[in-house]
């Protein structure tokens, strides 16, 4: 299983950013590579809430569904996803001042046994390593900006 830790600062309130992450809508706004977010099943509580991300990476189109399994309001989004790929993503938000210090942790594995490990640690684990530095830099910058269009 492939692993991924990434964090930034963002110059918004941890509330600001949550609300921004916690709206699976808001996805193809700063997750590069998603061209459509399908099948939003949303509750108040969140746990079992489930929605398909749609993406393409390297050529390859990837239609992972995500499940919601942990849900602490301003503090943590836990998510199972099974497609392409399997594995559970995370995030973490923390007050930094008056900003946030924003966390993901990523457990992967792509499907196709040895021939997808192979791949994956070929070229797959850049790309997505890429992919959460730049998610965390677009979700930096949507989050300034909604904060000083309000």
């Amino acid at each position: 299983m492939a692993e991924i830790h990434k964090s930034t600062t963002v110059a918004a309130p941890v509330d600001k950013v949550f609300e921004i992450v916690d709206d699976p809508a808001n996805f193809p706004k700063y997750v590069p590579n998603v061209q459509d977010v399908v099948d939003v099943h949303r509750s108040p509580g969140r746990i079992g809430d489930s929605f398909r991300v749609i993406y393409k990476v390297l050529g390859v189109t990837f239609d992972e569904k995500f499940t919601v399994t942990d849900h602490e309001r301003h503090q943590r989004i836990k998510s199972t996803f099974s497609g392409g790929m399997t594995g559970t993503f995370a995030w973490t938000f923390e007050p930094q001042g008056e900003g946030s210090k924003i966390s993901i942790d990523i457990d992967y594995q792509l499907a196709g046994g040895p021939l997808g490990k192979a791949v994956d640690s070929l070229m797959l684990q850049r790309v997505n390593e890429k992919t959460i530095e730049d998610t965390l830099q677009n979700l930096a910058r949507v989050a300034t900006a909604e904060r000083s269009a309000v």
